[in-house]
């Protein structure tokens, strides 16, 4: 068993190191023609999709299944070496463990949106320094930049004939977030007025960078909080699995018998209720 698990782990390491390396190529070849991979129902492929983008993961939704499959595979390998009681809990761990990463980290790709907007800012700033008008300026964000995306949707409604000032009166309503609401508002007075807006837009850039400061400083400060929140979590998981390593009889009253399943599944309960109120508390000390 542990020369099976060393030989299927060495080729699922090497399949999965020629995947990584190929997957720059093979994306820029799956879009000169059709798609011949699997493909997800819509509905589940777009909720995946708009998760793995909200998280800021450069990975399409059937390569994050086949991702997590993987994973299954791997981590049913290791519990059927170390204790095949373990097979079922570990595997649904793993499955479990993708929609949680997801929702934790569903504000990072809106994190760096916000954190590139006092930078937008100010080379909007510096173009208008330049002679240039403000569609002319937004023009060059709209190239490899994160607000790209965005900066170029504002643009092509004021093609349209909506006006530049209309268009982005509309943007902090697709993308809602204070700082975007407050960026919105000044290129669309400077827009609309005119006049000498670098400088107002050098000082709103430069507020936003504090902002992002403290708030860079209060994460930093709670540091400490969210650590120990993860071991006091991760401490009777840990607990458990080093007790089935150690001793695979003693997991055998837990997995075996309806009682301790029945318990298992009540503690994981227990575990995920307190993992989000934990994270609750130390969220709301950074948001204040």
């Amino acid at each position: 068993m542990t020369m099976l698990v060393a030989i299927g782990g060495g080729a699922l390491s090497v399949s999965f190191g020629r995947a990584a390396r190929r997957s720059s190529a093979g994306r820029r070849v799956r879009g000169l023609g059709e798609h011949s991979r699997w493909r997800l129902p819509a509905r589940p492929r777009a909720w995946l999709a708009r998760g793995l983008a909200d998280a800021a993961v450069d990975l399409e939704p059937e390569g994050a299944c086949e991702l997590v499959i993987g994973a299954v595979a791997a981590s049913v390998m290791v519990a059927l070496a170390l204790a095949p009681g373990l097979v079922v809990p570990a595997a649904l761990a793993v499955v479990a463990a993708g929609p949680i990463a997801l929702r934790i980290a569903r504000t990072r790709a809106q994190q760096r949106f916000v954190a590139a907007l006092p930078g937008g800012l100010e080379q909007v700033a510096a173009a208008l320094r330049g002679g240039a008008s403000i569609g002319d300026a937004l023009g060059s964000l709209a190239v490899d930049s994160p607000l790209a995306p965005d900066v170029r949707r504002v643009r092509a409604r004021a093609a349209l004939g909506v006006g530049l000032a209309d268009s982005l009166a509309a943007w902090p309503e697709e993308r809602p977030a204070p700082a975007v609401r407050a960026t919105a508002g000044a290129l669309a007075v400077a827009a609309t007025i005119g006049g000498r807006s670098a400088d107002a837009l050098d000082g709103l850039a430069a507020s936003l960078r504090e902002r992002l400061g403290a708030t860079a400083e209060a994460r930093a400060l709670s540091a400490q909080a969210r650590l120990s929140a993860v071991v006091v979590g991760g401490a009777p998981l840990a607990y458990l699995v080093f007790s089935a390593i150690a001793d695979p009889n003693s997991v055998d009253a837990l997995l075996g018998t309806g009682a301790g399943r029945a318990c298992l599944v009540a503690g994981l309960a227990c575990e995920a209720i307190a993992a989000l109120w934990m994270r609750r508390i130390v969220q709301a000390g950074v948001d204040e």
